[in-house]
């Protein structure tokens, strides 16, 4: 049974919302850049990217334990 720690889970939330915001910004850098050939449209920002990706795991599995399911809907 998942136990509850409701100061947990919005620090875990706020974290997610931080991720999603900076994926969105390395997403629309890419794009601009890439008719260019400008920064960031030779990978310079996948280590970064799977970073934020392994850590959003790792966030929603401790989420998931917390609440017993991931909950997390991006702030709008």
């Amino acid at each position: 049974m998942p136990s509850t720690n409701p100061i947990r889970e919005t620090q875990i939330n706020n974290r997610l919302d931080q991720i999603h915001r900076r994926l969105s910004q390395i997403a629309d850098i890419e794009a601009e850049a890439a008719p260019f050939k400008g920064i960031g449209s030779n990978g310079e920002f996948d280590p970064e990217r799977q970073r934020l990706i392994e850590e959003t795991d790792r966030l929603l599995d401790e989420l998931q334990g917390i609440t017993g399911s991931p909950k997390y809907r991006p702030a709008p």
